[in-house]
């Protein structure tokens, strides 16, 4: 019960930085403006996408009692949200070094 629950949270968490990431491809926030840039709106477009689909698949894992299911969503999850983060930050990272 408890692993459904934690599992839930994650899930929860990914699938709203899925729906913040379409939602703000035309307003600037934090250190990205997507208007400025075309690699930052088409890396929140694709990144929202993939985590908004890997937020659905996990909420679902988290009830159906597999635990296989459950780890297997649970690294996928882990690799993409680290995989997210370089690829949104390199035009960051590049312009200051």
């Amino acid at each position: 019960m408890l692993l459904s629950i934690f599992v839930t949270l994650f899930a929860l968490i990914a699938l709203f930085e899925g729906v913040y990431f379409l939602t703000h491809l035309h307003k600037a926030f934090m250190i990205f403006d997507p208007n400025a840039s075309s690699f930052v709106h088409r890396q929140l477009q694709i990144w929202g996408v993939i985590m908004t689909v890997l937020g659905l698949i996990t909420l679902v894992a988290a009830w159906t009692n597999s635990i296989a299911f459950i780890v297997i969503m649970v690294v996928l999850g882990c690799i993409l949200e680290t995989q997210m983060a370089f690829s949104i930050t390199s035009e960051f990272r590049a312009k200051n070094r």
